[in-house]
């Protein structure tokens, strides 16, 4: 681009790169909103910011160490009858007997028929509901199986237990139509899919539950806050019942949650709903508090036997939680509501508005018998409908940590890949030598004078391009004492064509103008085509 000083010809190899070699690493921006509330999510030098609303409301889950797999509607699945009998099942080598054969037989069945994410998978057969678990020749349309089970080939062997809860907020309407390219460039980089200690307790590295998730960190005066109410638990308390709802008001007060006390761990998540090739995104907390396992059923079983030891059985539905300049911890009250900005959803032709205040499969929200999120949670973790609320702001290095001594030194570009010495090159001039009639006076020197001539005398400006280059060049060089390094980008294809919402506007307009639709395409796209020319 003009005025950037970078000189490079467009066939230079080294043209997407500065003058001492730094590559330029791609920059990307969109937003995405619901409920009419953006958010701006921006990609830039490998440092990923997010920044949508202050206080925005959470749901809590928790996973319960399972994985939900659909059959191929193409495919033969796994006989209703056999459904206990698959739960644990083990591959036999070499096979001999009748009932070994058939054992190998429906684990293949699972291994291949069977998926829970892949993008590949593209067909028409969608999430069957509770009440279509079952298909017309009396084969499983879906099944839990647990992280252990041999379908998922060891994978999770040494897993930690999973017992603690997160809190997310949806933060995208399907496919994120908006900023597709800025969010898929960032999570395929470098610190993309890396779950911290807190994240793994909280089963958010299961990558059949979730297809891609990113650590961010919050602003210094970003935070959590939750609602401890005003000081009366009979008003504090959310209304339970219709009369409860018509005679009175719930109290409330969020404060600031003092994460001196309390670890926390802060993620964006990917995560469709069942087996739908669309996702969503979501801002993910993970706090250090309130473990839960279920003392039941064979991931509990599976635990045992790897010889962990079960403590905490009780879920934690009345939490407390220190609170900034609050002594001792303070109870915390969720609401009766969708959230504490949802109080006309329907008046904006959106549904629901209650709180599910229960775990489970958010299903057919907010009709029938509705859970909180996803089917591999527990049904006994309620919610807490906006117990707490979170700050979106944040940030992520999406590769290497500035504050490391190594990084971008003058010798990190690819020229000078490895070195420690590197050449430098100055016009010889006089530099430094003081003219300020103050200190020529009184004799006063520079100490950090540098005379790159031969006679000594500071260099007059030439007076054309051909005296620019007839200077003297100094060659020096620089030891940095150790290699310098970049941060490390992975490239990839995106796909720029529009996406869900924009998708049928393009397709709409090309029916009005008789255009094709990937013209039209190309017309919705424009915006980020212009981004990828400027690179």
């Amino acid at each position: 681009a003009c005025g950037t000083e970078l000189n490079r010809k467009r066939d230079d190899p080294n043209y997407y790169s500065s003058n001492s070699g730094m590559p330029l690493d791609p920059s990307s921006s969109g937003f995405m909103a619901t409920h009419g509330t953006y958010r701006f999510l921006s990609v830039h030098e490998q440092t990923a910011i997010l920044v949508g609303e202050g206080k925005h409301g959470l749901w809590r889950v928790h996973e319960n160490g399972f994985v939900r797999v659909y059959r191929d509607a193409r495919k033969e699945g796994i006989p209703e009858v056999k459904k206990e009998a698959v739960m644990d099942i083990q591959r036999v080598e070499n096979p001999t007997t009748v009932n070994e054969i058939e054992q190998n037989r429906l684990l293949d069945l699972l291994v291949h028929h069977y998926q829970s994410i892949d993008p590949n998978y593209h067909n028409d057969f969608r999430y069957a509901f509770a009440q279509d678990e079952v298909s017309e020749e009396r084969w499983l349309n879906w099944i839990d199986l647990p992280i252990y089970h041999a379908k998922l080939n060891k994978t999770y062997e040494d897993h930690v237990p999973i017992d603690l809860p997160y809190y997310y907020c949806q933060m995208s309407s399907p496919d994120f139509p908006h900023m597709g390219s800025a969010w898929h460039l960032l999570k395929a980089q470098p610190n993309g899919n890396k779950v911290g200690p807190l994240g793994k307790r909280a089963g958010l590295d299961i990558r059949e539950n979730v297809n891609d998730i990113v650590r961010f960190e919050l602003f210094d005066d970003a935070g959590v806050w939750a609602n401890i109410g005003q000081g009366n638990r009979n008003t504090d308390f959310m209304p339970k019942t219709l009369e409860e709802l018509k005679t009175r008001a719930q109290t409330t007060h969020w404060k600031r949650v003092d994460l001196a006390q309390v670890d926390i761990e802060v993620y964006v998540m990917e995560r469709s709903y069942h087996n739908s090739t669309a996702t969503y995104l979501s801002m993910v907390l993970v706090m250090d508090e309130f473990p839960y396992i279920r003392p039941d059923g064979y991931y509990y079983d599976g635990l045992t036997a790897r010889g962990h030891t079960v403590t905490t059985t009780t879920p934690h539905n009345n939490p407390t939680i220190s609170i900034e300049n609050e002594t001792g911890k303070k109870e915390v009250f969720g609401l009766a509501t969708y959230g504490h900005h949802h109080m006309a959803r329907i008046a904006h032709g959106l549904t629901g508005g209650g709180c599910p205040n229960k775990g489970g499969d958010v299903s057919t929200y907010p009709w029938g018998d509705a859970g909180s999120g996803w089917p591999t949670n527990y049904e006994e973790v309620t919610p807490i409908c906006d117990g707490f609320l979170i700050d979106i702001k944040a940030w992520a290095n999406l590769d290497r940590n500035w504050d490391d001594e190594d990084v971008f030194l003058g010798n990190a570009g690819d020229i000078y890949a490895g070195q420690e010495e590197v050449l430098y090159q100055a016009h010889a001039n006089h530099y430094g030598q003081f003219t300020d009639p103050w200190n020529v006076n009184r004799n006063a020197e520079n100490p950090y004078e540098l005379d790159f001539t031969e006679d000594g005398e500071i260099q007059p400006i030439p007076a054309n391009e051909s005296e620019a280059a007839a200077v003297p060049v100094v060659n020096f060089t620089i030891d940095f004492g150790m290699a310098g390094v970049v941060n490390k980008f992975i490239p990839l294809d995106l796909d720029l064509s529009p996406r869900a919402c924009l998708a049928d506007e393009a397709a709409a307009e090309a029916a009005r103008s008789g255009v094709s639709g990937r013209a039209a395409s190309w017309v919705c796209s424009g915006l980020i085509l212009i981004f990828l020319l400027m690179v």
